[in-house]
């Protein structure tokens, strides 16, 4: 089940929820003030051994030639 971030602009908290993809689109409760959250979107990193990696842009130049930059 996917873990979706949520940001509430009453208390200025930020917060997680596990949610079936069926409910990707309604509209989040705070937990701590019952205010309507605001989604946040999220972004991915991997960490292998001791170093954080982003993900790979995904698109790179090309050169003229066709080697990529």
């Amino acid at each position: 089940m996917p873990v979706y971030e949520y940001y509430c602009p009453k208390c200025k908290k930020e917060f997680e929820l596990k949610r079936p993809m069926s409910e990707y689109d309604q509209p989040a409760v705070c937990s701590q003030c019952g205010y309507k959250a605001q989604k946040l979107i999220s972004g991915f990193a991997s960490k292998t051994g001791s170093y954080l990696q982003s993900p790979k842009p995904l698109f790179r130049k090309r050169q003229a030639g066709g080697k990529a930059t």
